[in-house]
């Protein structure tokens, strides 16, 4: 497995705070759930811990890592994994400050993640949106536009410039999420699947 390379990966870690090669699935179990019902039982989840791959690619480069991702509400840890589970970069964040390690130990840090991207990478992007569309949201109060199948999952989503495709959702306790992700923006492409969730309210 090749690791994205340290700008793209920096754009990748920082991107999903605001995935294993053969995911376990299940087929989805609350299939006759209205939508109106799914937002609100999905919003309720707030407190998770999922590991998966990333990829990204770009016009220049290309390349994939492992993830983890724990939130607690506000608060959150990501790690990004190279081969042989050596770990690459570090992001903790919350309210009000995020932190990122680098594999040498060299630390950068902002008020937000929109603004660390912003420094690291000169890109302006909606960092913090990931923190709902990783879950199957769109992001309250901001203009979009969803399609759903007829189990009113959303299967494609249009927010901010960016088009989601959700291409597969599993079942977790009885509720179903995503478990594979499809992102484009312009030229920048990233691939999502997630092997394992574990979620509190």
């Amino acid at each position: 497995m090749r690791l994205i390379n340290p700008i793209i990966l920096l754009l990748c870690l920082i991107w999903l705070s605001s995935c294993a090669t053969t995911p376990a699935a299940t087929a989805p179990q609350n299939e006759d759930i209205a939508w109106d019902n799914r937002v609100q039982l999905l919003s309720n989840i707030q407190k998770w811990d999922l590991k998966g791959l990333i990829a990204i690619r770009n016009e220049r480069d290309a390349g994939t890592a492992s993830l983890n991702w724990q939130q607690d509400h506000q608060n959150y840890t990501l790690s990004l994994f190279g081969p042989l589970g050596v770990e690459a970069y570090k992001m903790v964040g919350g309210p009000g400050m995020v932190q990122l390690t680098d594999p040498k130990g060299k630390t950068f840090s902002a008020a937000t993640p929109e603004l660390l991207v912003a420094e690291q990478t000169g890109w302006q992007l909606p960092v913090s949106s990931l923190y709902y569309w990783i879950r199957g949201l769109s992001v309250p109060g901001v203009p979009a536009k969803k399609q759903f199948d007829h189990f009113h999952h959303i299967t494609d989503l249009s927010q901010q410039g960016w088009q989601i495709h959700y291409l597969r959702y599993t079942s977790i306790d009885q509720v179903d999420l995503p478990s594979k992700i499809f992102m484009d923006y312009a030229a920048l492409n990233i691939k999502i699947i997630i092997s394992e969730w574990h979620f509190s309210h």
